[in-house]
């Protein structure tokens, strides 16, 4: 049985979603039915699937009709969500989802979200960072502790999901004794304008790591965060100082097979050579790591990946899939 259910929030992560979804919705455990975003009316959220450069729904063909934006794939199958242009607390399909996808960034906190608990809706996910959710599930390192009684969970953030599941395996395989992350985060474009300049900022990654994981915490790690005037996809370096001292080509001989056969299957990539960032441009995984960029020096590992942080839904939509699945 396909668990129904409804999207709050259509700006960049909601786009990404829909195009992700849509691309595998014949193998998912859900189906998208309804829209719901405060800004963006049913016209205007039609003109940025057409038009927008970075998501492509160039197969699909869409059109609106009332309320519904109506899809079409290219095998005949038909998609109707209903679309709807309110606040977060008078969107008229409220309980009719089974599971509750909270994207708009705005509703983070369990206060927030508590509207969205009525009727049929008995789990809400969050697209981001809620520090209040009941539970933090990240896909690929703790999510097979969900359980139906957990209903406001947070999916963690782009970050914590490019950082989490690998530093997990580096703890288990090498032992960690210190860690840093150094990201380098693009901008969405209609912000351009505002930050023309270099932005040194929190991220959540630097106190979800340290609650999430054993191995992590005040003295031992560091996330240097900056984010800069570019729309495209991102970087993010790690460093690891282990228990067990590390050779280049031993370390990238376990990297290869974990990620292509042992627990990171599917969640990383490895590539030979740095052809630049945009390559990943709408990428499956949470991070893909540059061969030719890892470096041993005085006893510290170094890693050069680049990260989609936009379609950091590769992994909500996992762990949604999955938590459908249960339910």
């Amino acid at each position: 049985m396909t668990i129904e259910v409804g999207i709050n929030g259509f700006g960049r992560f909601g786009l990404h979603l829909l195009k992700y979804w849509l691309d595998r919705n014949e193998q998912s455990n859900f189906k998208i039915l309804y829209i719901n975003d405060d800004y963006l009316d049913i016209k205007k959220a039609y003109d940025l699937i057409v038009n927008d450069t970075y998501v492509k729904f160039n197969k699909y063909k869409i059109q609106i009709s009332d309320e519904f934006l109506m899809i079409l794939q290219p095998n005949g199958i038909k998609h109707e969500i209903l679309f709807t242009n309110c606040e977060h607390k008078s969107i008229p399909w409220i309980g009719k989802p089974q599971i509750f996808f909270e994207c708009s960034g705005k509703c983070t906190e369990a206060k927030n979200c508590s509207v969205y608990f009525k009727n049929n809706t008995k789990t809400v996910l969050i697209s981001a960072t809620s520090w209040d959710a009941e539970k933090t599930l990240v896909y690929g390192f703790n999510h097979k502790e969900y359980n139906t009684d957990l209903k406001l969970i947070s999916y963690g953030s782009c970050t914590v999901n490019a950082y989490v599941p690998f530093a997990n395996w580096m703890d288990k395989k090498y032992g960690i004794v210190d860690s840093d992350v150094n990201v380098i985060h693009n901008i969405q474009e209609y912000r351009l304008n505002d930050n023309n300049t270099l932005n040194r900022k929190f991220c959540t990654l630097e106190e979800s790591a340290k609650i999430l994981m054993k191995s992590v915490n005040d003295d031992n790690f560091l996330v240097n965060y900056t984010v800069i005037p570019f729309t495209g996809v991102s970087m993010i370096d790690f460093r690891f100082r282990t228990k067990k001292p590390l050779e280049v080509d031993t370390f990238i001989k376990d990297l290869d097979e974990v990620i292509n056969h042992g627990e990171l299957k599917h969640l990383y990539g490895l590539d030979e050579k740095d052809i630049g960032p945009e390559v990943y441009n709408c990428t499956d995984h949470s991070t893909v790591f540059i061969k030719e960029g890892i470096k041993s020096l005085n006893g510290n590992l170094y890693l050069q990946g680049y990260f989609d942080n936009e379609n950091s839904v590769n992994r909500f939509y996992d762990l949604a899939n999955f938590i459908s699945a249960k339910n």
